[in-house]
């Protein structure tokens, strides 16, 4: 009952973060009009990515010295703070920033959970709350492109526009966080750090904004000098980080040491590419259901359910073997094989039948990875450096997916000879069939990186439980 009030904090906190960062993908069309500045609406999206990713390895860092409650209350409030400003938002810049504000505490409501869960949680017990949380996360997910479409389009709810209930519903929630938090949250510090890295962190929230920038633009704006010079900043931004975590040893943002874990490093791998295939597949299936089967979106979401199932079984499989006493590590190897053999139903076919098979099959593999480094990754790095290891896995997953995705349809679009402008129903019966022509290399490449990366986690070191937990007792 204890560890169920200490988790209830966080399981809010993570629902409302998850549910806003997929939220705007069907408000955002009708916030920006109200503003008029439909042509800026993916900032809505984008603002809140950048801020979320920026922040989370900050946080498991400070709350690694200065304890999960304090960092963790901070991040709600600044998510609190940002629901309100969106709420009251009388400009788009306002609404903007104000998200800004929103993913600035969301870089700590995803990520601290799971170290939180390592911190009271016995390694034995540790899988059956981790999948309480995968599905908290999931769910949200899910649910955020309904709830937004749903709030979005009705024109005033209690005489307020229904859009801003989208961030309204944020706030009695966000209230009971914070004081379940500040109640239950335990408050360990271990002061690892004698000054923050704030060098390493500028530098970071270079790279991340310019990534971001790179990536938003890489569908729309072809290779010109600006982007060159933009490639060329981030190549010396990134370059300069590397130093100045090297110079700044333990004090550093990403200690160099971290990195010199092989566990730790073969953890957020997995973590990296399992999320990057899994949204390669989710999304690029999606547009060929509406492309080349010619199905309404609606058919297309549902459709993508399958993966949800797929995770539920492979998570529920996972937790079982965290149950047990014995060696876990080939989780990982087993996992990604998963992923890469659920490609084969939709390389071969675009037919709904087949994309829901290898969407369940993904989805499998998908719930265990998603188990083995939620429990992996806080455990790689010993109990003082909890917050930032799970930080940083979480980071991973996000970029893993992000670049993924945009790397996947940016060759998809560059391959496929369809009309300057075109709409589906007008699309000819051949530019659909170049569509399957254009997906299926990209799907054929994402297994074999796959694959190619399980190869890797087979030669992560033996994990044995009883020896962690003896390893972890006598640490402080």
């Amino acid at each position: 009952m204890k560890v169920l009030k200490i988790l209830s904090g966080l399981a809010l906190g993570m629902f409302l973060a998850a549910l806003d960062q997929t939220v705007m993908t069907t408000a955002s069309l009708t916030i920006s009009q109200d503003f008029h500045h439909v042509a800026d609406q993916s900032w809505l999206i984008s603002i809140y990515l950048m801020m979320s990713l920026i922040t989370t390895p900050i946080y498991g860092r400070l709350s690694d010295s200065y304890g999960r409650r304090r960092i963790y209350i901070i991040g709600l409030l600044l998510f609190g703070l940002g629901s309100v400003f969106s709420a009251a938002a009388t400009s788009f810049s306002l609404i903007v920033a104000a998200r800004g504000v929103q993913g600035l505490g969301a870089g700590a409501l995803l990520s601290l959970a799971f170290a939180v869960i390592a911190d009271v949680v016995p390694l034995k017990e540790r899988g059956r709350y981790t999948l309480f949380f995968v599905l908290i996360f999931g769910s949200a997910s899910i649910l955020g492109p309904i709830f937004g479409g749903v709030i979005a389009t009705q024109s005033s709810i209690l005489g307020i526009s229904g859009w801003r209930w989208i961030f309204i519903f944020n706030i009695p929630f966000i209230i009971v966080a914070v004081i379940q938090s500040a109640k239950h949250l335990p408050s360990v510090s271990h002061k690892l750090i004698d000054t923050f890295d704030w060098l390493g962190t500028t530098l970071f929230a270079g790279v991340i904004a310019i990534t971001l920038f790179l990536v938003q633009t890489s569908r729309s704006v072809g290779f010109n000098v600006q982007r060159s010079i933009l490639i060329l900043l981030l190549i010396a931004i990134f370059s300069g980080l590397l130093y100045a975590q090297n110079q700044q040893g333990e004090n550093a943002l990403f200690p160099v040491m971290f990195f010199k874990n092989r566990a730790f490093v073969l953890t957020v791998l997995t973590s990296a590419v399992a999320s990057g295939a899994v949204l390669i597949a989710m999304t690029v299936t999606s547009l060929s259901i509406q492309i080349v089967e010619y199905r309404s979106p609606i058919v297309a979401g549902l459709t993508l359910l399958a993966i949800g199932f797929g995770n539920l079984f492979g998570s529920a499989y996972a937790n079982r073997v965290f149950s047990r006493e014995g060696s876990y590590r080939l989780l990982a190897a087993i996992g990604l094989i998963i992923i890469a053999f659920g490609f084969l139903p939709v390389i071969f076919s675009s037919g709904i039948t087949a994309i829901s098979t290898g969407l369940f099959i993904m989805g499998i593999g998908s719930g265990l990875i998603n188990q083995f480094t939620s429990v992996m990754a806080p455990i790689t790095l010993g109990s003082l450096h909890r917050g930032a290891a799970s930080a940083i896995n979480t980071l991973f997953r996000a970029l893993g997916g992000l670049l993924g995705v945009t790397i996947a349809l940016a060759l998809i679009f560059y391959q496929w000879k369809a009309s300057t402008g075109f709409t589906i129903p007008n699309l000819h019966a051949k530019e659909r069939l170049d569509f399957i022509t254009a997906v299926r290399p990209v799907f054929i490449a994402s297994a074999l990186i796959v694959l190619a990366t399980a190869l890797l986690a087979g030669f992560m070191p033996e994990t044995n439980k009883e020896r962690h937990l003896a390893w972890e007792s006598s640490k402080p």
